[in-house]
This record gives structure tokens, sequence and C-alpha cells, in this order.
């Protein structure tokens, strides 16, 4: 509404499908947008049934101010503490600045006392790796380009430095630790890249030509966390009656189903790519997940049960 807003003081008309197209919505949703900000902010909009277009008709200088409840207050000043939390990135103090900015304009009758709420929100996210802000900003500046970018990565698996140069890039954070996703010269494929391991950036003068013809979101869709792995199995699960309210209560995966048991515990049924991630996920709840299929999956878990036991004969 904030953007629609802005096109009309511009001069310009919109068109319900051109703005659905931008923001992804439904026309529809475009419709009640549009007659909120008639009915509720009285702005002179007037709708052209033959063009299908709004306009303003009069003048207005400025939205008119929003009125938070104090739940919604609490949210944002939650939303804060969680960014903070986050650090490496170069838009920690914006974001705080920015946060600062929106409190000065909440209306005076919500009054929420920020150390009343320190004393019962905290967030321990646990211990992430810390990205380099400068890394960071710089790889964010050359996707904003839409360039390629040639990074030094430190890979955790061989041990060795290289230069990459890679484009088609996303930036992807997963249980709070960042990723870069992108494609890959040296390889040929699609690649994560932790960004703390990145040591150096040279955002290029090439284009990234195929910037358009990534989808992320579908690229990851068949991951249970950030590793990819090969083609999606059906993985069953049976978790033990001590374990399985935890299990229930998140989603694991988009293709997650979870089957109670008589005595207890619960079976986790999903479709997704069996990888070193899953193995280590499945060890940490050692006799109280059994992996029932594939059996692939069982036998890898089985051999590294055995061996860790070995370590305390």
């Amino acid at each position: 509404m904030a953007w629609a807003f802005a096109q009309l003081r511009a001069g310009r008309v919109l068109k319900a499908l051109d703005v659905a197209t931008r923001f992804e919505v439904a026309v529809r949703t475009v419709y009640r947008d549009t007659a909120f900000m008639r009915d509720q902010w009285n702005l002179p909009l007037e709708y052209d049934h033959a063009r299908q277009t709004w306009r303003l008709t009069g003048e207005t200088t400025a939205l008119p101010p929003f009125v938070l409840s104090e739940g919604e207050l609490l949210a944002i000043y939650f939303a804060e503490k969680v960014v903070a939390q986050y650090r490496g990135t170069p838009y920690e103090r914006e974001l705080t600045s920015a946060f600062r900015k929106l409190a000065t304009q909440f209306p005076d009758e919500v009054i929420v006392q920020p150390e009343r709420l320190l004393s019962f929100l905290e967030i321990d996210p646990g211990p992430l790796p810390e990205a380099n802000p400068a890394v960071f900003r710089d790889i964010m500046a050359g996707i904003g380009r839409g360039r390629s970018l040639r990074i030094r990565y430190a890979s955790a698996s061989s041990g060795r430095t290289l230069d990459r140069l890679v484009e088609r890039c996303r930036v992807l954070n997963v249980r709070g630790t960042w990723y870069l996703v992108a494609w890959d010269e040296r390889r040929q494929a699609i690649r994560n890249f932790a960004l703390q391991r990145i040591h150096d950036v040279r955002v290029t003068e090439t284009s990234s030509s195929r910037a358009s013809q990534f989808d992320l979101r579908q690229h990851m869709a068949d991951a249970f966390g950030i590793e990819r792995g090969k083609r999606p199995v059906n993985v069953v699960i049976r978790f033990s009656a001590a374990q399985a309210p935890y299990v229930r209560e998140r989603a694991w995966h988009r293709s997650a189903r979870v089957q109670d048991r008589i005595d207890g515990g619960c079976v986790l049924r999903m479709r997704v790519a069996v990888t070193s991630e899953l193995e280590r996920w499945l060890l940490q709840y050692g006799p109280d997940a059994e992996v029932m299929r594939p059996k692939s999956l069982r036998d890898a878990i089985a051999t590294r049960l055995r061996a860790a036991a070995r370590l305390y004969s």
C-alpha cells in the first residue's frame, strides 16, 4: 500500500493486475487494499471501471499515522531482539536504527516500558558462526548490481582455499548460518558457500547471465537443511515416547507427516534427500530414534552408532 501510494502521488495510475503481479498477490487482495486506503485512510481515490485503474483526485502529502496495539509493539520489539542476535551482517546497525525510528512514531496511547520487557524477554540462538560484515556487504552489492562474483573460499571438506567465479547468486540463512547459493563455474553446478568461509569478494563487471533462471525455493525443496544431496527418497523414522512430543511440535520439512503410535511414540515420514546433515540430525537422538526406511540410511546410522559405542567400551 505504501508503494501504491507513492505511485499515485507521482501522478501515475494503478492497475490491479500490475500491482498483483509485482507483489505476487491475488487481484482480489489489491482491490481489498485499495478499498482500505480509500475508506480507512480517507485517500481521494477514484476508480475508472472502463480502464480498471485508480488515480488520486485530490492533494495529499503523507500517509495517515498508524496505530499499533501493545501486542504488535511487543512483536516488533521481539523482532528487534532476534535481529540483534544474528551478527555478521552490515545491516545490524541500520536495522537497530530503523526500529528506533519506528518507536518514535508509535501513538501515545500505547505505552510499554522497554526495561520491563528486558526483564522477561531474552533470545539465545546458540553458537552461530559469524560472517565477515565486509564480505556480506560486497556480496549483497554484487547481487544488487546483477554481477558475477569472484570469491576466495576455504572448503571445509577438502581443506583447500581456491578462487571461485560464481553467478546466479542468492543469500540464504538456514538455522542462523548464512550461505551464498550460486552457480559455480569451476564445478558447473549450483553450490552452497558458507559466508564465514568466504575470505574475499570481488564484484566483476560481467553481468550474471543466469540470474532470472534460478528459483532458490525450488532448488532447496528436497533438502532437509542446507545440504541438497541427490534425489529425494521416502524416509521413515520411529521415535520413542520420550521424544515424540518434541517431534510432533515442529515442522521438519514441507513433506513431513507424523503418525502416532499406541505406545506413545510416533513415526515421522518425509520425502527428502539423504545427506550427512540428515545423518547427524538422527544421531543426536541415540536410542530414541530408529530409521525404518530406507535401508541404506538405516545401515549408515547403525554403523555410526556402533563406532561411537566402541569409543566408550
